[in-house]
């Protein structure tokens, strides 16, 4: 499948500045006049500008190249690395479409041994991206990051609040195991605790991983689907998300984790 129809250049101011020879960018190949080819490379980057999926972040959508401005501008790592960035998928007419065009490129880009990485957008993105390993014949455990768990059982809930009780329910279930950190207690349903807790999954508070941030590397190295929420981390470290409490996660906690998740086989 020609993936150039579902996507769009990443925005031309982005990838027509002047960056520095040792920069990120000039370590990878960006979708600018002509669209990389993802064969054969580690990491394919793209953008979901999506945010109807949620109304108390609204601004969301431009997350994706916002981050590139400054993901651009950091200096290469000492690693080897092939990495692409295809650019922007273009969204659907509801947030349904929007999903299932997620989970088909995530789908391709598994089939071809390329881990894809999305830059959102809202949370309930990760719903189309788990939809991508259906297809797969094994069981995937998905790790979660976010202040909130997303448990939300009701239909006027906005969908950044049910897309994990929608991963949870879905049918095909090839969900061998669930993790969740650093959520914070006064924000949660004890119920929804309980409800992770019969069903055997972990859910590690921020407290608890505070205490000794090593401790979350094996959980973290097993699996094989991140998601991330900037909600995870506090409001003084993320201050351009609405969603951001006064606690959460430093920028260097946060960080940590990720290196871990980098470090993960999966």
């Amino acid at each position: 499948m020609d993936l150039t129809i579902l996507f769009s250049p990443i925005d031309e101011s982005i990838y027509t500045k002047s960056y520095p020879s040792n920069s990120f960018f000039k370590s990878i190949k960006v979708y600018g006049d002509k669209m990389p080819d993802f064969r054969g490379v580690d990491v394919a980057l793209f953008g979901v500008k999506e945010e109807r999926g949620t109304i108390s972040n609204a601004g969301c959508s431009k997350g994706p190249d916002e981050i590139r401005r400054k993901l651009y501008n950091l200096k290469k790592g000492n690693g080897s690395y092939r990495i692409v960035d295809l650019g922007n998928l273009n969204t659907g007419i509801d947030l349904d479409e929007t999903y299932v065009r997620i989970s088909e490129v995530c789908r391709i880009l598994l089939e071809n041994n390329v881990m894809p990485l999305i830059l959102g957008g809202s949370h309930d993105l990760d719903y189309g991206q788990y939809r991508g390993y259906e297809e797969m014949e094994k069981l995937i455990s998905l790790l979660n990051i976010d202040a909130f768990l997303d448990l939300e059982d009701n239909k006027e809930a906005e969908p950044a609040s049910q897309h994990i009780h929608k991963i949870l329910l879905h049918e095909p279930n090839y969900l061998l195991s669930y993790t969740h950190l650093a959520h914070q207690l006064y924000l949660i349903d004890p119920l929804s605790v309980s409800i992770l807790e019969k069903l055997y999954f972990e859910a590690f508070r921020i407290g608890q991983m505070r205490n000794n941030l090593a401790e979350m590397e094996p959980a973290i190295r097993n699996a094989d689907l991140l998601s991330f929420d900037i909600t995870a981390i506090r409001s003084s470290d993320a201050p351009g998300n609405a969603n951001a409490q006064p606690f959460g996660l430093t920028g260097e906690e946060a960080c940590q984790l990720c290196w871990y998740a980098g470090m993960n086989e999966n």
